[in-house]
């Protein structure tokens, strides 16, 4: 017979809806039984340092049965019976598994012990291939002596006129014809070797007495399979100890290659070395013998020479050499003021010229912001705000998977001549808010500042006044400060030149507007006094 866990019975028959007996203290699942206390496989939950321990079947039988009992009632009607409790942590998770809504569970140890099932004492015995030849009138006899050797009840009178199937049902009196046929084979003897006599059973019938004696010694065989199986835990990092492992062995091998490579050229060295002649090497030639009798003036240079001069050889170049010089000693040197205007001719000048031209300094206006993460701008947001004209809150984008990054760059569109109606122009703008990494030529293309309030956001400026107010700092650069349409207004955003932007905490269709007044704001201010910029 297969041996079959209680847990995978006690599964299989609660989907199928099968009936699961109790009887003497063994629970019944068709032909087999286990006691009821027979620990199944799955887990109890622990709390701190318990030690580990199983459900029985017993438990688990009674917490189907009382399933639809709450907890503290299924609790209380298992301790007045005297039956181990299913715990809280364990009772979703298990009626899941035992109902078929999941296949496994982590609480299940497929390597813990199992008790074996034993098969049914009052299974229908096999046939053996003799019953067929006995006569009717020896199975009458036996039917006879079954009914005699039937002991009569004390509670009722012996009464010669009735009858055994009138005492007893038909059910009844075939279980005691089963019962004494099963004996009287299990009590027949044979000869065995030694001249003793020993029991027959029939053939497929175990011996109950010797199963009950062996099976709780027997343990699970441990295979391949076995011992790879786990519960409750995860093999997720196996390839990245295989990826270290392995870069940890290529690295061992390249050590190994440089060091054999290193040990090869320092072979190499010590051999003596024949250096031939090499046209990029020329400097390295002192003498005719270097050049091997060919006149090579290693350096020299035909630079500025004519087919001609290089066709007449080294007494054309100096003869070449000492006229130019010669000619342009005497030549008129240009006045002082054009010597200082006009740089010296030559192509050195020029390769300078071309290889290092002037810097061109940017034109782009910049815009800060706060970096406080309480403002209602901030660089998650500012893009949606000033190019868009929409309010996204910043958790809003952070939660989206927003990056952070140090400054943005925004597009603002308008019209290329305001009231004229012409097509539109896209004017780049930077928005950071962090200023202290701006340069003196940075802080010229300054043309905007969101106030959050307190003065330290100013700390560090460079138009800071001398009392440490920002008074003189709101002169040169136009200042806003926004906030909620119904929240209080800052006290220091009272006292200075700062225009007030209100957003609705709800009606996003009043941001464009908002934003728009913003620009109109921005725009005076930057023609009065920010005329060097692209804008």
């Amino acid at each position: 017979m297969a041996a079959v866990d209680p847990l995978s019975l006690l599964r299989e028959f609660t989907i199928n809806r099968k009936e699961i007996k109790e009887r003497a203290g063994q629970v019944i699942f068709d032909n087999t039984s286990f006691p009821k206390t027979a620990k199944t496989n799955y887990a109890i939950y622990r709390t701190g340092k318990e030690p580990k321990d199983f459900y029985s079947l017993e438990s688990l039988l009674f917490l189907l049965k009382n399933v639809s009992l709450s907890h503290p009632l299924y609790v209380q009607k298992a301790v007045s019976e005297n039956i181990p409790v299913v715990r809280l942590p364990d009772r979703r998770t298990l009626l899941r598994y035992l109902g078929g809504q999941i296949d496994t569970s982590a609480s299940i140890d497929k390597g813990a012990h199992l008790e074996l099932g034993l098969p049914t004492t009052d299974a229908v015995p096999t046939k053996r291939p003799g019953d067929d030849l006995v006569s009717p009138a020896k199975r009458v006899r036996s039917e006879a002596e079954a009914s005699a050797a039937e002991p009569v009840s004390e509670s009722r009178p012996q009464d010669k006129k009735t009858s055994l199937r009138d005492a007893m049902s038909s059910e009844r009196i075939e279980a005691l014809r089963r019962k004494r046929v099963a004996r009287k084979r299990g009590d027949q003897a044979k000869p065995d070797e030694d001249g003793g006599v020993s029991k027959m059973r029939a053939p497929g019938q175990p011996d109950v007495d010797v199963a009950r004696d062996i099976l709780p010694k027997e343990r699970p065989g441990r295979t391949r399979n076995s011992c790879l199986q786990s519960s409750g835990k995860t093999f997720t990092n196996v390839l990245t100890i295989v990826q270290s492992i392995r870069s940890r062995e290529e690295t061992d091998t390249r050590k190994q290659d440089t060091s054999n490579g290193a040990a090869a050229a320092s072979s190499q060295q010590k051999k003596p070395q024949q250096v031939g002649y090499n046209r990029y090497q020329q400097e390295s030639f002192k003498d005719k013998h270097d050049t091997e009798g060919f006149k090579i003036d290693t350096l020299g240079s035909f630079h500025g020479m004519n087919l001609k001069s290089v066709a007449e050889g080294q007494q054309s170049r100096q003869s070449h050499s000492h006229s130019s010089r010669s000619s342009s000693a005497p030549s008129a040197s240009p006045a002082p003021h054009q010597r200082s205007a006009q740089p010296a001719p030559g192509p050195d000048n020029a390769v300078q010229r071309s290889l290092h031209p002037p810097k061109r300094e940017s034109r782009t206006p910049i815009i800060i912001i706060p970096g406080t993460p309480t403002s209602l701008i901030t660089i998650y947001n500012a893009k949606d705000l000033l190019q868009d004209f929409k309010f996204v809150p910043s958790d809003e984008r952070k939660k989206a998977g927003a990056r952070r990054d140090n400054e943005v760059l925004i597009q603002r569109t308008r019209a290329a001549n305001p009231g004229s109606g012409s097509s539109s122009i896209s004017v780049p703008y930077r928005v950071t808010d962090n200023p202290q990494k701006l340069s003196a030529n940075e802080w010229n293309r300054v043309v905007a500042v969101f106030v959050q309030g307190p003065a330290w956001q100013f700390k560090g400026w460079p138009l800071l006044g001398e009392d440490n107010s920002p008074v003189e700092i709101f002169s040169k650069i136009k200042a806003f400060h926004m906030k909620y349409n119904l929240a209080k207004l800052d006290a220091n955003v009272q006292k200075w030149d700062v225009s007030i932007l209100e957003l609705h905490a709800t009606r996003r269709h009043l941001d464009k507007p908002t934003m728009m007044r913003f620009w109109e704001g921005l725009d005076k201010f930057t023609k009065k006094n920010m005329g060097h910029l692209r804008l």
